[in-house]
């Protein structure tokens, strides 16, 4: 996929989202590809390093790690509050 999109990466930041690939999905590490580069381009890098991966992983959220976060602060939501008014549990 860096190939395709022209990206450079060091050898780390492959291991770091070959991991986040194994844990999470494919297709979510392969969208973190062009959001790194975005970043390391940002910073005026040469290449994508792992702290550009971190960057990325940090801002979006793949399917487990947003499942959690909707659970922890579904209070906060508007629905919980159309819940309320509707009088339903």
């Amino acid at each position: 996929r860096c190939e395709e999109e022209d990206v450079e990466m060091t050898e780390d930041a492959y291991a770091v989202l070959t991991r986040i690939g194994l844990e999470t999905s494919l297709r979510y590490a392969m969208q973190l590809i062009t959001a790194a580069s975005l970043v390391a381009r940002k910073r005026k890098g040469a290449e994508v390093g792992v702290e550009d991966i971190k960057r990325v992983y940090s801002l979006f959220l793949d399917e487990s790690r947003s499942t959690q976060y909707m659970r922890e602060y579904q209070e906060a939501f508007l629905f919980n509050e159309l819940r309320e008014y509707l009088g339903t549990p």
